[in-house]
C-alpha cells in the first residue's frame, strides 16, 4: 500500500511534470503565431494603403456669346381687331308704321341719291290723306259762308273766328298727313352703299325701324374697334397707327385715332374707339376685318435684349443668363413687358445686369462654366 502510494505519487508528480512542461511549449507557440499574425497584419495594411487619386478630368467651357443690355424710350403697339365701315352711316326708317310694300335694294347694292328704295303699302295713309282733305274743303266753305253773312251783319263776329279756328285745324290736319305720306317711302338722301338691310317686303315696321343703314360714298373710312380699360388708358387722340386687312394682306394703312369714348359698353365692359383710314386707291367695303396697331405717343423707357437671351419663359415672365467675373452662368429672372420687333421688352429684372448671353442659352444652366466667344 505503500509503495503503491508512493509510485502513485510519482506518477502524479511526473503527470505534473509533463503538463508544466507542455504549458512552456503552448506559450512558445502561442507568442510565435502572434508574431506572426501581427507581421501578416501589418503586410495587409501595407497592402490595403489607398491607390492614390487620379486628378479628374476639367470640364470644358460652354461657348457663348452676349449681348449688352439696351435702355431705350419706346412706344410698344396696343394690338387689337376691328371693321372697316364708312364714316358717315345713315339709318333709313319710315316715319309712319305699317306694311312693307316694296323693298328696291339688298345689302351691297349701290344707292344713287333721290331712287326711291322701299315703300309701305299706302291704303291706310291714302285714307288718312282723302278724310283731311275732305275736312279741310268743308273748313273753307264754312268759313267763306260764315264771312259773306258776317259782310251781311247777319252772322257775329265770334261765328265767323270760329269758323276761321276751324279752318285752319283742319289744313294743320291736312298738312301732318301729307307729311306722313311724303316719309311712307325711303329715298336715299345721298349717294352710297346699303351696308345693311333690315326689313324685308310684307313686314310689319313700327315707325321709326331702321329699314336700312346707308354707307355714304365719298366720305373717308374708318375704322371702330374696342379695348380694355388698361389699353384705353396708353391711347389719345391723334395717336397713330398701322392697319393691315385681311383683302389686301400686302398692303399696309395707315391710321389716326379720331374719337374715343369715354363710357365703356355695359353689355362687354369695353371702351370703343374710331380710327380714320388714311387715303388709299385700294378698293375698300364695308365689313372688312382690320388688324390693328396703336402707337401710343407716350414713350417708356424698357430694357431691350434679343429674344433668344430668353429662356422657360411663361406668360409674363422668363429667365436670362447673366456672365459672372469667375466665368459662370447666373440665372436671372425677368419680367416681359411684349416683344418688340425681333427683340423682347423687358420691364423689370435687369436693373443690375449690363450683358446676357444669346448664342448659348439653351445650352447652360445655372453655374454652368462658360466662355464668352469674341465677336
Amino acid at each position: 500500500m505503500k509503495i503503491t502510494n508512493n509510485t502513485s505519487v510519482e506518477c502524479r508528480g511526473k503527470g505534473r511534470g509533463s503538463r508544466l512542461r507542455g504549458n512552456d511549449n503552448s506559450t512558445r507557440v502561442t507568442s510565435h503565431l502572434s508574431l506572426v499574425t501581427l507581421v501578416l497584419l501589418l503586410a495587409f495594411v501595407i497592402s490595403c494603403k489607398p491607390a492614390p487619386v487620379k486628378e479628374s478630368a476639367k470640364v470644358e467651357d460652354v461657348k457663348v456669346r452676349v449681348v449688352p443690355v439696351v435702355i431705350q424710350e419706346i412706344s410698344l403697339p396696343v394690338k387689337s381687331g376691328g371693321v372697316v365701315t364708312t364714316s358717315e352711316e345713315v339709318k333709313l326708317s319710315f316715319k309712319t308704321g305699317g306694311i312693307v310694300a316694296r323693298t328696291y335694294f339688298k345689302e351691297g347694292d349701290p344707292v344713287k341719291k333721290g331712287q326711291l328704295m322701299a315703300i309701305l303699302n299706302l291704303s291706310e295713309i291714302n285714307s288718312q290723306v282723302n278724310q283731311a282733305k275732305n275736312g279741310f274743303e268743308k273748313a273753307q266753305r264754312d268759313y267763306n259762308r260764315a264771312k259773306n253773312l258776317f259782310a251781311d251783319s247777319v252772322a257775329t263776329l265770334e261765328q265767323m273766328q270760329n269758323a276761321e279756328t276751324a279752318l285752319n285745324v283742319s289744313k294743320s290736319v291736312l298738312d301732318m298727313v301729307n307729311f306722313n305720306l311724303s316719309h311712307s317711302r325711303i329715298v336715299a338722301p345721298k349717294t352710297g352703299v346699303i351696308l345693311k338691310q333690315l326689313v324685308k317686303e310684307n313686314e310689319l315696321v313700327a315707325p321709326g325701324y331702321p329699314v336700312y343703314a346707308l354707307g355714304v360714298s365719298g366720305k373717308s373710312w374708318i375704322i371702330r374697334t374696342a379695348l380694355s380699360d388698361r389699353d384705353i388708358v396708353k391711347i389719345n387722340v391723334g395717336d397713330s397707327a398701322k392697319v393691315t386687312i385681311d383683302a389686301w394682306p400686302d398692303q399696309p394703312f395707315s391710321a389716326i385715332v379720331s374719337q374715343i369714348d369715354e363710357a365703356s359698353n355695359p353689355m362687354t365692359g369695353t371702351y370703343e374707339i374710331e380710327l380714320k383710314l388714311g387715303e388709299t386707291k385700294n378698293r375698300l367695303a364695308s365689313g372688312f376685318i382690320a388688324n390693328i396697331e396703336i402707337f401710343p405717343g407716350k414713350k417708356v423707357s424698357y430694357y431691350l435684349i434679343p429674344m433668344a437671351s430668353v429662356v422657360e419663359a411663361d406668360g409674363r415672365t422668363g429667365y436670362v443668363y447673366e456672365v459672372t467675373s469667375v466665368g459662370l452662368a447666373k440665372k436671372v429672372k425677368v419680367n416681359i413687358a411684349t416683344l418688340y420687333g425681333t427683340q423682347a421688352a423687358i420691364s423689370g429684372g435687369l436693373e443690375n445686369v449690363k450683358e446676357v448671353v444669346t448664342e448659348g442659352a439653351a445650352y447652360i444652366t445655372d453655374g454652368t462654366p462658360v466662355a464668352i466667344k469674341k465677336q
